[in-house]
């Protein structure tokens, strides 16, 4: 008989897991479902983006299709080429967002980020060589004790079995926040912001953030890197701003 020993460990390992500590629901405390941390009631209340431009990933008219550009992206499209988005940002995103970033509610970027790789696996999106949380400038992490956008990309990392690049790109300004600017405004204030300091080997980037705005940080990164040699960036994220 043949048996994949790592993989049968593993699913032992989750399953005395899953029954010394049963999931339950970051938000309500009700029993989770499917070993997440989320019942089946809250998983569902989410505010789920059903149709969203292929792009930027911001929401379209719901029933719009799955192949469709926004009219600002066939006018001026970002410098990255592809978005998922899982959530609008509102509701309880925000409540999960910022207990991750704010409250070390760490459990939050597990369920979130495994969520994430599940939509990115049923859509079908093309994987890259590897995977880049956006990085923080080193006074805030210091702060903070954590980088929320690599919390996020370590399930997706670890269920694709893709690299997660944490050493090539770095956060050179301490800009301020992006919270209550003007898209113009953030685009300058985020101008500039990372540098490229390891040589990049690959062509295919995904960038992994937990918000999209005005998309100007993702956008700025995604210019660093296409400038490195970089030829197709993606975003993924778990919430796109409307």
């Amino acid at each position: 008989m043949n048996m994949d020993v790592p993989s049968y460990s593993a699913g032992l390992i989750r399953r005395l897991i899953s029954t010394v500590y049963p999931p339950r629901c970051v938000l309500c405390g009700s029993p989770g479902f499917s070993d997440m941390d989320i019942c089946k009631v809250c998983y569902h209340d989410l505010p789920w983006i059903e149709s969203a431009c292929t792009q930027c990933a911001i929401p379209l008219t719901k029933h719009s299709g799955d192949h469709l550009k926004c009219g600002r992206c066939l006018k001026k499209p970002p410098l990255f080429d592809q978005a998922v988005s899982l959530f609008s940002y509102e509701k309880e995103t925000v409540t999960l967002i910022h207990q991750l970033k704010f409250n070390e509610k760490l459990a939050n970027s597990r369920l979130l980020g495994s969520m994430l790789a599940d939509v990115i696996d049923k859509k079908g999106v093309e994987l890259p060589d590897c995977i880049l949380p956006v990085p923080l400038y080193k006074k805030r992490l210091r702060q903070r004790g954590y980088n929320q956008s690599i919390e996020l990309a370590r399930p997706v990392a670890n269920t694709f079995n893709i690299p997660l690049d944490l050493q090539s790109v770095k956060r050179v300004r301490d800009t301020q926040s992006q919270t209550g600017l003007d898209k113009q405004q953030r685009r300058k204030n985020i101008r500039a912001a990372f540098e490229v300091i390891e040589p990049l080997c690959v062509k295919h980037v995904a960038i992994v953030d937990d918000v999209v705005t005005t998309a100007s940080t993702t956008n700025e990164l995604a210019r660093t890197l296409k400038r490195a040699g970089v030829s197709r960036v993606d975003v993924w994220s778990i919430a796109r701003a409307i």
